[in-house]
């Protein structure tokens, strides 16, 4: 029999066994606000947006709803709508069609409203003021679940949501683990920085699902040491205690994964495909990220658009007659690698042939990507507002180089 003394202490280690662990100085890259619903009630605290996205510098998408830049191009055909993917979601886009409707791609911590109330086209409020209207497939309508300071965890249908204010994570804050850092290698790269696994896995307490030849198992990601591609069916598994599985079975473990994702500081969000995926190394417990104060508002694109024949227009720029923003996302691949790369970290832009463009970033790093809208012939091309109020529009095949001022 028990004595009273510990049954006390039993009930305590199970209730600090599964209650959610209180940061030390290092959660506030956790996404963070309140949720007020058509009730009228309010949840605060660490946002997860469906499965995904749980932290600053995880990226929103959607599409734009209104281009206000169509109206300075002139004779130019539509081209067809087609899908596109980004993070795993699959996006309508009307390529070509003159702006009619883009992807709008940003990081939560840009975002300070999110305004859905009897709205199917959310607008969304940027720190710099600049608003849109949204819709169509990836985060819009997606379910949130909140971590309710108080309350606990509440699953919140997009539906009933009236509106998101998003406000800067408290240094010490209710979560369920912590995130996930290390080192991803790959045929060809090495990145290093916060990693999300099979586009959803990015906490401690995170599962990984396989097989093994004794039988089925759930790790906490928490006590992985690394992950290593063994072919297109497998990989072995490493545990911090030093034992090793190797594991299949599960689109965790072989070529249906949906996606490595790294947020290394060089580029921004990397999406590593399983082939060309060789190991990721997992840290101990660090930090989560930035908090939500160091995503200060962006200004307009500025810059110079050089054209072939040697002439040179400065100006405010819309890059693909879409992005104007310091804050807006360009994606392109390499290998079966697709960078998304805030515009704010890009220097400049040549494009090279017909299908792709170098990318040189602030620090000086130069990327050849290909393969999607932005980087190749499929571009709508830019415009540039002068000083003089004359609007420029070049098309994307008269372009030679585009080099951006580094006030963003």
């Amino acid at each position: 029999m028990y004595s009273l003394k510990q049954v006390i202490i039993i009930v305590l280690i199970s209730i600090f066994a599964v209650a959610p662990i209180y940061g030390k100085n290092n959660d506030q890259g956790f996404i963070y606000g309140k949720v007020i619903t058509l009730s009228g009630e309010s949840y605060v605290g660490i946002m997860r947006w469906g499965k995904q996205e749980y932290f600053w510098d995880d990226l929103f998408n959607a599409t734009k709803e209104v281009n206000p830049w169509t109206k300075h191009t002139k004779g130019q055909k539509d081209r067809n709508i087609s899908e596109i993917k980004v993070l795993g979601k699959t996006i309508i886009t009307l390529n070509g069609s003159w702006g009619t409707l883009h992807q709008f791609v940003t990081r939560f911590g840009d975002i300070t409203v999110i305004e859905i109330d009897g709205d199917d086209e959310p607008t969304l409020k940027m720190k710099n003021g600049t608003e849109y209207k949204v819709s169509g497939y990836g985060d819009v309508e997606a379910t949130i679940r909140v971590l309710d300071e108080n309350l606990g965890k509440v699953k919140l249908d997009w539906e009933r949501i009236k509106r998101i204010e998003f406000m800067p994570t408290p240094e010490k804050v209710r979560k369920e683990g912590y995130r996930l850092c290390g080192k991803l290698i790959t045929d060809d790269m090495t990145f290093e920085g916060y990693i999300m696994w099979d586009a959803e896995e990015c906490i401690s307490t995170d599962i990984l699902d396989g097989e093994t030849f004794d039988g089925d198992v759930e790790i906490e990601f928490g006590n992985i040491r690394s992950i290593k591609r063994r072919s297109s069916s497998s990989c072995i598994v490493t545990l911090k205690d030093g034992r090793e599985f190797t594991l299949r079975g599960t689109n965790d473990v072989d070529d249906d994964n949906r996606g490595i994702y790294i947020e290394d500081n060089r580029y921004g969000k990397v999406e590593v495909q399983w082939d060309e995926f060789k190991e990721v190394i997992f840290n101990d417990e660090g930090d989560s990220g930035d908090p939500y104060n160091a995503y200060e508002p962006t200004g307009r694109l500025k810059g110079i658009v050089t054209v072939h024949k040697g002439d040179r227009y400065e100006g405010e720029i819309v890059f693909d007659l879409d992005e104007s923003e310091g804050f807006e996302i360009l994606d392109g691949k390499m290998d079966d690698m697709d960078f998304y790369i805030p515009f704010r970290h890009i220097a400049s832009i040549t494009p090279k042939g017909r299908h792709a463009s170098l990318v040189k970033l602030v620090n000086g790093e130069e990327i050849l990507l290909e393969d999607s809208q932005d980087v190749s012939e499929c571009n709508d091309g830019v415009l540039v507002f002068q000083k003089k109020n004359d609007t420029i529009y070049v098309e994307w095949g008269d372009i030679e180089k585009i080099e951006f001022h580094s006030e963003r």
